[in-house]
């Protein structure tokens, strides 16, 4: 969960069908180091790729009707939720996607809408947006293999570091984001210190 006070950058074009490296594509910027905060910012990222292919390389996110993402706020921190706000994706009659937020805190509305792949605003002026971005997960999976290659037995417990803090494995790895912002007050209720995560279900026809 970030501070609003953070300046968000215009969405980034679509993405082409061969992945991209984005340069902290979603990275924020301090409007002022002294401005104080009115909002918080939410993010459920996820692959959404259809087995065994695990990486979604475009031009947009994955979305599924059938699934539901529910942000659940603990305001007094007894391991229950006291807000869920719930996401859901859809089609609309010309086939674009979009995606509906219910419950968002501080929204003046039970729900608000807007099309993927865009930063949209609502009434009140939060703003939500859901589609493809640039994994931010580092990790050099090769010097991982390597590393262990290099160890003996139980016996001899020593081998040798061969990281290399330039490789990334996970380069060209896209996935799925949401991410929305929340009015604090009406998110915290008041409490100085709140719980938060995230769960997805899907819906099963019998």
């Amino acid at each position: 969960m970030l501070p609003a006070s953070w300046r968000w950058p215009p969405a980034p074009p679509a993405r082409p069908t061969t992945p991209t490296r984005q340069a902290a594509p979603w990275t924020p910027r301090r409007t002022s180091p002294t401005s104080s905060c009115s909002a918080l910012v939410g993010v459920i990222a996820f692959g959404g790729a259809p087995r065994p292919r695990a990486r979604v390389d475009g031009p947009t996110g994955r979305f599924d009707p059938n699934a539901l993402f529910t942000y659940h706020i603990d305001t007094d921190r007894d391991a229950l939720p006291d807000i869920n706000v719930q996401i859901r994706f859809g089609k609309n009659s010309k086939n674009e996607w979009g995606l509906e937020i219910e419950n968002l805190p501080g929204a003046r509305s039970r729900y608000v809408f807007g099309p993927v792949e865009t930063v949209n605003t609502s009434a009140s002026g939060l703003r939500f947006y859901a589609g493809l971005r640039d994994d931010p997960f580092f990790f050099d999976f090769e010097g991982f293999q390597d590393t262990l290659s290099t160890f003996g037995d139980a016996a001899t417990p020593s081998g040798e570091l061969r990281f290399n803090s330039g490789r990334d494995s996970f380069r060209f790895r896209n996935l799925t984001a949401i991410v929305f912002e929340m009015d604090l007050a009406a998110a915290t209720k008041g409490s100085r210190d709140i719980n938060v995560w995230a769960t997805a279900s899907r819906l099963v026809t019998p």
